[in-house]
């Protein structure tokens, strides 16, 4: 349950069984352009668009489904973590609200996720677990109840008009279905936390995954503009990044203007501040975010059609405590991933 309380955590853990057909999949209310289309359209550079700002612009009755998938590897100095996971998730825009935000419904179709945990120093795999939900018997719902619990459950997700999760509706349903599947009664603590971890680390922190950071004061001159960013990682660390971004070209397909937004990522990691009376003291001695995004959006339509990120992480320090004798014990850690995600049909 460890493993795999992580991987829901760091919004790592869903995928889609192969067998899934073109016909299976829900088109839009309104026409959307994919990816793919933009190969042979005519193309401009993105300075001479014209674009000045990106503004997400939904109607109500749109649906569109995405599919995520995540390659990660990484760990500390004494064992190594993997994991591939995907999603599909269906998102169905319910009401356009009088302020310019968006009332949605979003639903996880699929899950399925694979992950195993080896030891550096005996070369022994610790870990090996794997789930699928085209497995629906008892056995494999109970033994992960955090996945099981969200399939199918439709869930309401207000949005602004610059793709940031402003609130994540009622998630109850699926708090009692892991207390069902799980076997034991949870109590009002475990049922916040349980709560606030849905909202966040699955259906907040996957949404956020679909929009790239959108300008707060427009495109510059080269169409391009800078986003600094701070996130908490874990209950002791924040991760401090800036990331410049620039719409290197702008498709014509149809009616619609396709543009190609790229990337560079560039940070660190930092301790948060320490209560007065924890027995930890963290010195981070050095750490390196490194990375690179491409992402094809509709300009006109602020709706992303796909994107990849490529993000490397490292950090070493010093973790010290009243209780220990030494100067303190050496800690370090690495992480790499890479997320795609494509609007599909």
């Amino acid at each position: 349950m460890r493993l795999w309380g992580a991987l829901v955590a760091l919004g790592l853990g869903l995928a889609l069984p192969s067998c899934q057909t073109e016909s299976d999949r829900p088109e839009s209310a309104g026409e959307v352009v994919l990816a793919r289309d933009t190969a042979g359209a005519p193309r401009q550079s993105g300075a001479s668009a014209g674009v000045k700002n990106f503004v997400l612009k939904w109607r109500a009755g749109d649906v569109f489904r995405y599919r995520i998938e995540q390659i990660s590897e990484g760990g500390v100095d004494t064992a190594r973590t993997t994991s591939k996971t995907t999603h599909w998730y269906t998102r169905t825009v319910r009401a356009v609200r009088s302020d310019g935000s968006y009332e949605t419904v979003v639903r996880f179709d699929s899950i399925s996720a694979s992950g195993s945990v080896k030891s550096l120093r005996s070369g022994a795999t610790l870990v090996e677990q794997s789930y699928s939900s085209t497995d629906t018997s008892e056995t494999s719902k109970r033994r992960y109840p955090q996945f099981a619990s969200i399939i199918g459950e439709d869930v309401v997700i207000y949005m602004s008009s610059d793709g940031k999760v402003e609130q994540v509706g009622d998630v109850a349903p699926i708090i009692k279905k892991i207390g069902v599947l799980a076997g034991q009664p949870l109590t009002e603590q475990i049922t916040d936390q349980l709560t606030a971890q849905v909202k966040t680390s699955v259906f907040a922190a996957i949404m956020l995954q679909e929009f790239v950071p959108y300008p707060k004061q427009g495109l510059d001159a080269n169409a391009s503009w800078v986003n600094d960013q701070v996130s908490p990682l874990g209950e002791y660390f924040a991760l401090e990044t800036k990331a410049s971004y620039a719409l290197s070209s702008v498709y014509r397909v149809r009616d619609h203007r396709i543009g190609v937004i790229g990337a560079t990522i560039a940070g660190g990691v930092r301790v948060l501040p320490m209560p007065a009376n924890s027995p930890l003291r963290i010195n981070i001695t050095s750490s390196s975010i490194t990375g690179s995004s491409k992402a094809v959006v509709d300009v006109d339509r602020g709706i992303t059609l796909s994107k990849r990120n490529t993000i490397s992480m490292s950090m070493s320090g010093i973790v010290q405590s009243p209780a220990m004798k030494t100067l303190g014990e050496k800690i370090s850690q690495s992480q790499s991933s890479i997320t795609t995600i494509e609007l599909i049909r």
